[in-house]
């Protein structure tokens, strides 16, 4: 009888253990499309999409397996890095040194083999938490979600004449002091007021950019353009610090401000939060989910998009510094209390990229001139 019910008691675990494991490749992809060279280890779009998202996640890499000329550039799942499988070997170091972070591979779809190809050799070199994505990029559209794409597709375009719409979704302020030619502003912060200078055709090809690999602001901007129904939505990733890098801000818009008016000094900056912290209002205006992820330890979270409702609570009897990850948002808060509270007379930003750490450090990359 014990024999019996030791028995049906391990078919039970094991029946559980199937039902409540990973996915499994059958699961994804059908039988008669699977193929022995496969890396049976698959997630769906749902599980790609918890990870391809900004501000990027601890713990896990996108890896695009694909070409970068013939494929990447063209678009790729937002956040991805690329790691092409035929240049694998000379590009490890791109990898994580944690061997327990998680990496997702793609390619091009259930006929394409780079990504199990590249998820493979990942394992060998020792990764414990590989995964594929097979139905690579062209499903993660065909589900929906909007792309990143190469600045060198934006220039193509210019190039060609083609249709499309570039959207900088930086503040007015970064816009006017330099964009990328052929672009319109459209803040994210604004978008609801302004998203009627959008198309009103809803195929029509949309381009958002910012601040750089960390911005976030074209993300979300995106984000709001597929709610509203728009069809070809991409980001820039690499943002106007990418374009003037590549191709150089002589054809942008430039206007002469008299120096970064209302930056704080970065010195100065270091220098108070070392001595005396409590001695300044400092006002980190990303998102929450940001913010979680690390910030100084004096600072209070007030959203750039909230700052309007919240701005009677600013007080007047401290100087108050406004920070963000690069600039951007924080400009926009310091200019948005110049107009709406000329009371504030001791206010500023700090114009500069700021990493942030979970033990409450920072580190901060002087903008080059």
């Amino acid at each position: 009888m014990r024999r019996k019910q030791f028995v049906t008691a391990l078919v039970m675990a094991l029946c559980l253990a199937f039902i409540a494991g990973p996915a499994m490749a059958k699961d994804l992809v059908p039988a008669d499309k699977m193929q022995d060279w496969m890396y049976t280890d698959m997630v769906d779009v749902d599980f790609v999409a918890k990870y391809a998202k900004m501000p990027k996640p601890e713990g896990v890499m996108v890896i695009d397996s694909r070409p970068y000329k013939g494929k990447y550039m063209l678009g790729y799942i937002p956040t991805a890095v690329s790691i092409p499988d035929s240049q694998f070997d000379k590009m490890t170091a791109k990898l994580p040194k944690d061997k327990n972070t998680l990496l997702i591979f793609y390619c091009q779809g259930l006929k394409c083999k780079l990504s199990h190809k590249s998820a493979k050799k990942a394992v060998k070199l020792g990764y414990k938490n590989v995964k594929v994505f097979p139905y690579g990029y062209p499903g993660w559209i065909q589900s929906g979600r909007y792309g990143s794409i190469g600045l060198e597709v934006v220039a193509a375009k210019m190039a060609k004449g083609d249709e499309y719409l570039l959207i900088d979704a930086r503040p007015t302020k970064k816009f006017l002091a330099g964009s990328i030619p052929s672009s319109i502003s459209i803040p994210d912060s604004q978008f609801d007021k302004r998203k009627g200078l959008l198309p009103t055709d809803k195929n029509a090809p949309l381009i958002y950019f910012c601040q750089g690999y960390k911005c976030k602001l074209s993300h979300k901007s995106a984000i709001k353009a597929k709610k509203l129904g728009y069809t070809n939505v991409s980001v820039a990733e690499a943002g106007y610090p990418g374009w003037v890098k590549m191709y150089g801000s002589a054809a942008a818009v430039k206007v002469e401000a008299g120096g970064e008016e209302g930056s704080i000094a970065i010195k100065q900056f270091e220098k108070i939060m070392a001595e005396n912290p409590k001695s300044i209002m400092l006002i980190d205006v990303r998102d929450a989910d940001e913010f979680a992820m690390g910030h100084i330890p004096s600072a209070v979270n007030m959203t750039v998009d909230k700052l309007e409702k919240d701005m009677k609570k600013l007080p007047t009897d401290k100087p108050i510094v406004f920070v963000c990850s690069t600039g951007a948002r924080s400009g926009e808060s310091y200019y948005m209390v110049k107009d709406m509270r000329p009371d504030i007379k001791d206010v500023y930003y700090l114009e500069a990229e700021v990493d942030f750490n979970k033990d409450g450090t920072f580190k901060i990359h002087t903008p080059k001139k």
